[in-house]
């Protein structure tokens, strides 16, 4: 894949072989909890984790006369910052209910101060009892949910967006999954039955936007919630176990200014396997309405980010080990569409490749130290390829 590596990269990535072997001896962590219940049954529990990531990148032809651009920032990951609250209130006639609510912070970008993007990204309650869970509020999609707990990106940094990438980064969005989002939804998932759980949604529509019909927004009708569904089997054996999964998601747009109307759909299959130290993931995914870039109802037209009548597919797979504390571990993806034209412009064939080789390496109980090496191609417009390399560190409790 692409070009060949910088001097001062090469010398960064004996540091971090080197820092990784001399690592190898440090002890297995477990995430903190913060909990406090009152003498009426009540429970009060804080989460919270804070991930810094020092990102050395040299990007291919950045520049305006062509040349390669290289920068080293310190950044968010794929994960914000987050602190997260959790209520419970004691369990009656058999059902148990929470409110969750989450509050990120984001690291700014080069040349801001004080600009970091605060979000709350889940404010949600949760009716729980034998008939199963149903989640009301703002939280986390369900297609392709379970492609995105990737051990590679989900901790880590991932793709992201050029030299000076500014509030989280994308993972493996547009290079192997499509993202879930956090949204405003109500949704059900059913008690644990033998394995099989099925999650289902209703979850707010996304309202594509496109410079032609930005001035007339209020033309462009998503008159219903999106349905996503996800069906998960866990099948437990004698050293390990392995997670199936399937999913699809569908929504309707009607562009009435321009008499078009096209759907967003997608359908995704995946597993993840666990023997012993070693852990084997892969997942596909196939969508219409959804451009390579794995975002959902981003834009009518643009370049790379048209997405009305985009065929496009996702996929990556991944392999690691762990010596007790100390992870290795690699990854593949690629995120690619096809070209199409429609009465609202044309979108051009795109393919997104990114290598990603990673390592985690628990310091204490709370403290976790993120090593990555990543490799991104692309043909898409607005894009250039790169390659970075990255030491990160993460404080959970």
């Amino acid at each position: 894949m692409s070009h060949s590596l910088t001097t001062y990269s090469r010398r960064l990535a004996y540091t971090l072989v080197v820092f990784v072997a001399l690592s190898l001896s440090v002890q297995h962590a477990n995430a903190q909890l913060v909990s406090y219940e009152s003498d009426d049954g009540w429970n009060l529990g804080v989460t919270g984790a804070i991930p810094v990531f020092l990102n050395a990148s040299t990007h291919t032809d950045f520049n305006a006369d062509g040349s390669d651009q290289f920068a080293t920032r310190v950044m968010s990951g794929f994960n914000p910052g987050n602190i997260t609250f959790t209520v419970t209130a004691p369990e009656q006639n058999g059902v148990t209910v929470s409110g969750v609510y989450q509050i990120n912070h984001h690291l700014q970008g080069a040349s801001l101060q004080n600009d970091g993007l605060f979000e709350g990204r889940v404010a949600e309650i949760i009716v729980a009892g034998n008939f199963g869970t149903f989640n009301v509020g703002k939280g986390f999609g369900i297609f392709n949910s379970s492609s995105i707990g990737d051990n590679g990106s989900q901790l880590g940094v991932g793709r992201f967006a050029g030299p000076d990438a500014a509030d989280a980064t994308l993972g493996r969005i547009g290079a192997g999954y499509t993202y879930a989002n956090f949204n405003p939804r109500i949704t059900y998932t059913t008690p644990d039955l033998s394995g099989f759980t099925l999650k289902v949604g209703l979850i707010n529509p996304e309202k594509p936007s496109g410079s032609a019909v930005a001035s007339r927004s209020a033309e462009i009708e998503t008159t219903a919630p999106r349905v996503e569904a996800q069906a998960n089997y866990l099948l437990g054996f004698e050293g390990g176990n392995v997670d199936l999964w399937a999913g699809g998601l569908y929504q309707t747009v009607d562009v009435i200014s321009e008499n078009f109307d096209y759907g967003m759909t997608g359908w995704d299959v995946g597993a993840r396997l666990s023997v012993a130290n070693v852990q084997l993931a892969g997942s596909y995914s196939q969508t219409e309405g959804i451009g390579a870039d794995g975002l959902i109802g981003l834009s009518l037209e643009g370049d790379a980010l048209a997405q009305a009548n985009v065929n496009a597919t996702q996929w990556y797979a991944e392999g690691l080990y762990d010596f007790g504390g100390v992870v290795f571990g690699a990854s593949y993806g690629e995120g690619s569409q096809d070209a199409t034209t429609t009465v609202l412009g044309s979108a051009p064939d795109i393919t997104n490749e990114l290598l990603m080789v990673f390592s985690r390496i628990t310091v204490t109980d709370n403290l976790l130290l993120l090593l990555e090496f990543q490799d991104f191609a692309t043909d898409a417009p607005s894009f250039t390829d790169y390659n970075a390399f990255i030491i990160g560190a993460q404080l959970t409790f």
